[in-house]
C-alpha cells in the first residue's frame, strides 16, 4: 500500500458535479472511467440540502490540492424519509422502482453510502484511506459504520472484510442483492 499523502476537506454547493460522479460511480455507471460528466439533474439533487447525496454528506479527498476522490456518509437517523424524497426527485431516471428497494441504513448507524476514487488515483490505498476516514466519522458518533458489497465484488470484499467489517445479511438495493457489512 502506498504512503499517498491525503487530506480531507468538506464538500460545498461548488462540489455538486463531483458528488454526483462519486455517486453515479459508486453505484457502478463507470462515468469517472468513460470522462462523462453527470446530467445537471443528478448535479442538482447533490446542491440541494435534504438529500442522501447532499454536498452536506460529503466530503472530498484530496491529493496534492486536487479532488481525487469522494464519499458520501451519513448518520443513519431519518434515512427512510429522506431516501423517499431522494428517488422521489430521480425516479424518472432510474430504470428500476426504488420504492420497493430495502433500507440500506436505519438509526443508530453510519452508513457509508457512496465511495469512488479518479482513475488516475487508483490501486494507491485511497479507497482504504476513504473508508478510514469514515469509519473515523462513526467511532467520532459512537456509532457501528455500515457499508453494502455486492457479493461477486471480491477486491471490495476483502478490503472491507480486512478492514473488520463482517456480513450481517443481505439488502436488495438498486435492483440487487448487496451483502451488509458491519464493523461495531
Amino acid at each position: 500500500m502506498s504512503n499517498i499523502a491525503v487530506t480531507f476537506r468538506q464538500a460545498t454547493p461548488d462540489d455538486a458535479a463531483f458528488i454526483a460522479a462519486v455517486m453515479l460511480e459508486a453505484v457502478g455507471t463507470g462515468l469517472m472511467e468513460q470522462g462523462l460528466t453527470p446530467n445537471e439533474q443528478t448535479v442538482e439533487i447533490c446542491r440541494q440540502t435534504g438529500t442522501l447525496y447532499s454536498y452536506r454528506n460529503a466530503v472530498i479527498a484530496m491529493v496534492d490540492g486536487k479532488p481525487a476522490g469522494g464519499l458520501i456518509s451519513y448518520d443513519g437517523n431519518g434515512y427512510h424519509d429522506i431516501k423517499n424524497h431522494t428517488f422521489e426527485l430521480i425516479k424518472s431516471e432510474l430504470s428500476f422502482n426504488p420504492f420497493d428497494m430495502d433500507d440500506e441504513t436505519r438509526a443508530g448507524e453510519y452508513y457509508i453510502d457512496c465511495v469512488a476514487v479518479l482513475p488516475q488515483f487508483r490501486g494507491k490505498g485511497l479507497g482504504r484511506k476513504i473508508i478510514e476516514y469514515a469509519v473515523g466519522q462513526a467511532r467520532a458518533l459512537g456509532l457501528p459504520a455500515v457499508i453494502a458489497c455486492l457479493p461477486d465484488n471480491v477486491p471490495a470484499y476483502a478490503l472491507y472484510s480486512g478492514m473488520g467489517f463482517e456480513t450481517h445479511g443481505t439488502m436488495h438495493v438498486f435492483g440487487e442483492d448487496y451483502l451488509r457489512m458491519v464493523l461495531e
